[in-house]
């Protein structure tokens, strides 16, 4: 395999470039009466190059379905066994792996009035007589409760609450929150929401996160562990499997890959794309993420027969992928055999079984060495990926502003020494000029501040209107969608299994409202937040655009008056260009992300009246028709017909209340919306502007008031002025040399690279 030539370290060249500049910033004060204004905004310049020299995080979701081998290939990068695959059915956690030389895990746990929501939302029309009686919700925390919900579980058969086209999660729920209320409660004690775990109880995680009975307790985890290759600023994310039966999984991960850099889709070889991979990467293709992914194509060697049949492999991936006419990166090697092989170097003892599948698999040595190869191969793309990603981040954002630094530097150190080699009383007039020059430009930034405040007013009054047009619940977008499926689904009464006894209305009311919930939720997951996602980017484009035009002409106008104030310094006698005056990259902050539609469902003690009253009058009607039979009045109706009936009504009922907490969800998500990501967003986006306009100008306009100062010594200080002027500037040209010619050489090549 031909090796690919090393990246540059653009974060130790501009660390090294940083630390030049401020040496000789020093220099220079300590020779120059710099003015404080001027020297003040180089130091935040740089110190701004320095905190995104440190940060620079690149996020990679892996994703995939169940079973695909996401864990075990992250496992196999990072070299140790840290993940556990098969985490529960009511895990919906994305564990979050960052590189760091002391392995730790950091869980944060829900707070109990997270607990019991959850808990009292599972508990809506659970079908229970024991709890009709109860009309507040349950805390866990009480003794009572546990015991309470204790006995409904055991009077439940979970058999009758399961459904031909769902899971009852709810069941799981209610049973995990009480089996690891004990260990949780010792967790949490004295109010603490977050355990880490280190050395020896760092493995306690892999429980905490796979049973259940815990793992219903976490909303966060993240490990830091060290990686065998530089990762720094790297965060992988396992993602719960996209063909979870879960709704609210999906919505996890469609929420977390809103943030994401690079995306690795996760192939079994053995199964091929199946039915669920071709819905979601029409979902990454909508979430405008196709472009971010690599595939692995997971070779099971105990399956694979030879390299021939890998690229028939190859070859079906190819021809299922032509649906998408998509080219993307496609790698295929065993994740097992990349860690057991990892695992065995680091001197670990391999089971009897993995230490029989290496030595199996190393018997076809053409077969293994493919699949070791194509894992190189692999990682050394994501290297270099990760680190051309950082540089291309870093290049674009510090090369100008170092830029900046230098020439401001060096346009003062000109400056003062003209003026100690001049006549001093000649050049009055031009410094006049020179800070005719200046003001000039100042009143333009202050103009350009008030034109920018005037736009984030205009642009909140249309995003208002956008956003309130768009989720309004009777004429929008999404309103109607969500109000149609309601109508049309049927709660599948049909397909419902009834017993001969009425005695059946409430698991089957049960599952009537369970199962109507979980197909609205997936509804909402798989159609209602993608068209939101396409609507949040079509606004987000919109933002940019409308800014731009609101900048673009007084850019022009303040690179016209730049140009004049570099003619006055031109008149002094210093031969330098005005820099070119442009928008900063469009750039959301990391921590500002959308948050998707979510309805949670819940059912008010009026509408399990209405369903207890249904329930009541089914059992007098059953009589009755008891009764007539006996009396051969009447032909008895069947009661599973009844009771379908019964139901059918009951379903209406919920319909109708669904409805209105849709419309009462969507108003308050369109209104959190506005005021948590687009009106913060327009403000950042503004805001960035106008700060780095004023710090590019603030860098380059020479403080007048420090070259006051000089123009008032004597003359006989000029002299010692001149030897250290000269020292000066040879130290600025061997920054120039050493610091911002390689930087500046980089950009051009790198762009056309990546």
């Amino acid at each position: 395999m031909q090796q690919q030539p090393p990246l540059p370290d653009v974060r130790s060249i501009l660390r090294t470039c940083v630390a030049g500049i401020q040496s000789l910033m020093d220099g220079v004060a300590a020779v120059v009466p710099v003015g404080a204004g001027q020297a003040e905004n180089w130091r935040v310049i740089l110190a701004n190059l320095e905190n995104k020299a440190a940060a620079g995080r690149f996020r990679v979701a892996v994703v995939g379905t169940v079973k695909s081998g996401k864990s075990t290939l992250i496992n196999a990068l990072l070299g140790r066994d840290v993940l556990k695959r098969g985490a529960g059915i009511v895990t919906a956690m994305i564990t979050r792996i960052e590189p760091g030389e002391q392995p730790r895990a950091i869980l944060d746990f829900k707070d109990w009035e997270e607990v019991n929501g959850e808990l009292n939302s599972a508990l809506s029309l659970f079908p229970s007589p024991i709890l009709l009686e109860r009309r507040e919700g349950y805390d866990i925390r009480h003794a009572s409760d546990r015991a309470l919900l204790t006995e409904v579980l055991n009077q439940i058969d979970p058999a009758q609450l399961l459904n031909a086209d769902m899971m009852d999660t709810n069941y799981i729920l209610v049973q995990s929150f009480l089996t690891g209320y004990p260990e949780v409660e010792k967790i949490l004690a004295g109010g603490q929401q977050r355990l880490e775990l280190t050395g020896p109880d760092l493995d306690r995680h892999q429980q905490l996160v796979t049973h259940d009975a815990e793992a219903v307790y976490l909303k966060d985890v993240r490990l830091i562990l060290p990686f065998p290759w530089p990762a720094q600023g790297l965060e992988l994310g396992d993602c719960q499997g996209s063909d979870s039966p879960i709704p609210q999984h999906l919505a996890q991960v469609h929420n977390y890959l809103l943030g994401t850099d690079l995306v690795i889709y996760v192939v079994s070889a053995r199964i091929g794309l199946r039915q669920a991979d071709y819905k979601f990467l029409a979902e990454l293709k909508r979430l405008h993420l196709l472009d971010n992914c690599v595939f692995i194509l997971n070779l099971d060697l105990n399956e694979v027969e030879n390299l021939a049949e890998v690229q028939q492999l190859q070859q079906r991936w190819q021809r299922e992928m032509a649906a998408f006419q998509h080219e993307a990166p496609l790698f295929a090697f065993s994740g097992l055999d990349l860690l057991l092989g990892r695992l065995r170097a680091r001197g670990e003892a391999l089971s009897p079984k993995d230490l029989g599948k290496l030595m199996t698999w190393e018997t076809d040595a053409e077969l293994t060495a493919f699949s070791r190869q194509e894992a190189a191969r692999f990682e050394a793309y994501l290297q270099q990926t990760l680190t051309t990603r950082q540089n291309d981040l870093l290049l674009a954002s510090s090369v100008g502003q170092v830029s900046l630094v230098v020439q401001g530097i060096k346009e003062r150190l000109l400056l003062q020494d003209k003026l100690v080699q001049e006549d001093v009383t000649a050049l009055q007039t031009s410094m006049e000029r020179l800070r005719q020059r200046r003001q000039s430009l100042e009143r333009l930034l202050h103009s350009l501040d008030q034109a920018l405040q005037g736009a984030v007013a205009d642009l909140k009054k249309g995003l208002r209107r956008r956003l309130d047009n768009f989720f309004d619940a009777r004429q929008g977008e999404v309103g109607p969608l969500i109000s149609q499926f309601i109508q049309d689904d049927t709660g599948a009464l049909d397909r419902l299994e009834l017993g001969g006894h009425l005695s059946a209305f409430l698991p089957g009311l049960y599952l009537v409202y369970q199962g109507f919930q979980q197909r609205l939720l997936r509804f909402l997951t798989e159609e209602v937040n993608l068209k939101i996602l396409e609507f949040i980017y079509l606004q987000e484009q919109w933002l940019q655009e409308e800014l731009t035009q609101v900048l673009e002409p007084l850019l022009a106008s303040l690179q016209d008056a730049l140009n004049l104030y570099y003619q006055e310094i031109a008149a002094l006698g210093i031969s330098t260009a005005a820099p070119t005056i442009a928008l900063n990259a469009w750039k959301k902050p990391e921590n500002l992300q959308p948050r998707l539609f979510s309805l949670e469902l819940s059912l008010n003690m009026r509408l399990r009246s209405q369903a207890m009253l249904r329930f009541g009058m089914n059992l007098v009607a059953d009589a009755l028709q008891r009764l007539k039979k006996r009396l051969r009045k009447h032909a008895a109706v069947p009661a599973p017909d009844r009771l379908r009936a019964s139901l059918a009504r009951a379903l209406e009922d919920i319909k109708a209340h669904t409805r209105q907490e849709m419309a009462d969800g969507l108003l308050s998500y369109c209104e959190n919306l506005k005021f948590q990501y687009f009106f913060p967003l327009a403000e950042y986006l503004a805001g960035e502007q106008g700060r780095g306009l004023h710090l590019t100008l603030a860098a380059l306009l020479v403080d007048l008031e420090g070259l006051q100062q000089v123009i008032s010594q004597q003359s006989q200080q000029r002299e010692v002025w001149r030897r250290r002027l000269e020292d000066l500037t040879q130290r600025l040209q061997q920054v120039e040399a050493t610091c911002l010619q390689p930087l500046t050489s980089l950009l051009p090549a790198h762009a056309s690279s990546s």
